[in-house]
């Protein structure tokens, strides 16, 4: 039993000896996370204040890192056109798979627009088109979808910056008040 006891301890000598490299653990990475967001583009004859644009919600938080599925349904049928000094953004950027009505879109012209979705300081921006026209039926939305990963933590403004509100330049009123055409959105 010695000579047993002896071998054993010499393999189990063998197994620590020095020239072993140790395994360095790894961190799991968290599972992807999607969120998927909607917002509502409400006119101001649907919220009884005429010339007052509404999304909601207006304030959106989301996890560092996560992929945000956007979808848009735009009440108002009338277009906002982009003045030559904000014609930029009738252009996406920053998101990927935007679609209007179901079909890929890149642009929408600047006569075209009624509302952007758009973080500057994140480089996001979504053109948004009118909705169709009601035509004595009942009023259909614009269904605007789009992605991007949001992966900068902080609290960024997002605005409109199609002329929709108050005011001769169409820059006041909603435009000019959180909650209306301009809000939120954390990434924490």
């Amino acid at each position: 039993m010695a000579a047993g006891a002896l071998a054993a301890g010499g393999a189990l000598a063998a197994c620590s000896s020095g020239s072993a490299k140790p395994v360095a653990a790894t961190a799991a990475k968290p599972p992807a996370v999607t969120v998927h967001e909607a917002m509502v583009i409400l006119t101001g004859g649907m919220v009884k204040q005429s010339g007052w644009p509404l999304f909601v919600p207006s304030d959106v938080t989301v996890p560092t890192g996560a992929t945000v599925d956007v979808t848009i349904y735009n009440y108002d049928d009338g277009t906002a056109a982009l003045p030559p000094s904000v014609a930029m953004y009738g252009k996406a950027s920053g998101v990927t798979g935007l679609t209007e009505a179901g079909q890929p879109v890149t642009s929408v012209s600047a006569a075209d627009v009624s509302h952007t979705w758009t973080i500057p300081t994140l480089g996001l921006n979504v053109p948004i088109e009118a909705a169709p026209a009601a035509n004595g039926g009942p009023h259909k939305p614009m269904v605007v979808t789009f992605s991007f990963k949001a992966v900068k933590a902080g609290t960024y403004t997002w605005k409109c910056f199609a002329p929709c509100g108050d005011g001769t330049d169409g820059m006041g009123g909603a435009m000019a008040t959180n909650g209306y055409m301009q809000g939120s959105f954390t990434v924490a």
